[in-house]
């Protein structure tokens, strides 16, 4: 075998065990949705289910022209008082496990809503996982 078919055959192997790698440890994104909100409410939040890859990852930031700024957060409560905080660090997404967003719980939140929430309506979002790269997906605003 000559020195470039041997380079090409492991440049190819290469592509091929990243490609298989990158798959199994990536994460996937399922019944992604947002409620409708009134022309005078300013934020709206996004649900979704996330099933977790072979290895650990973590939900690090989520994107949408719909918003003017997007954060992670998680409904809590305290003394009878539910609230939101902030997630700066992300959302940790186990290994195999699926992590809920959900009302009264973790979600994405959109400040500063740039458009009406209508049903019926699919609104993109990019998710940013700290090892699983971009994740765009669409969700569907429902009457809830």
């Amino acid at each position: 075998m000559t020195a470039m078919k041997t380079v090409s055959m492991v440049i190819v192997l290469g592509v091929v065990l990243a490609a298989c790698s990158s798959s199994e440890s990536s994460v996937s994104v399922d019944e992604a949705w947002g409620r409708t909100s009134p022309a005078t409410a300013t934020n709206a939040a996004f649900y979704m289910a996330i099933e977790g890859g072979s290895e650990d990852d973590t939900l690090v930031s989520a994107s949408s022209d719909a918003c003017g700024v997007t954060e992670l957060h998680i409904s809590v409560m305290n003394d009878g008082v539910m609230s939101m905080q902030h997630l700066p660090e992300g959302i940790a997404v186990p290994a195999g496990e699926t992590v809920m967003l959900e009302p009264g719980s973790f979600h994405v939140m959109c400040i500063d809503r740039q458009q009406d929430f209508v049903a019926g309506d699919s609104i993109p979002l990019t998710l940013e996982f700290a090892g699983a790269g971009t994740v765009a997906i669409n969700a569907e605003i429902r009457e809830e």
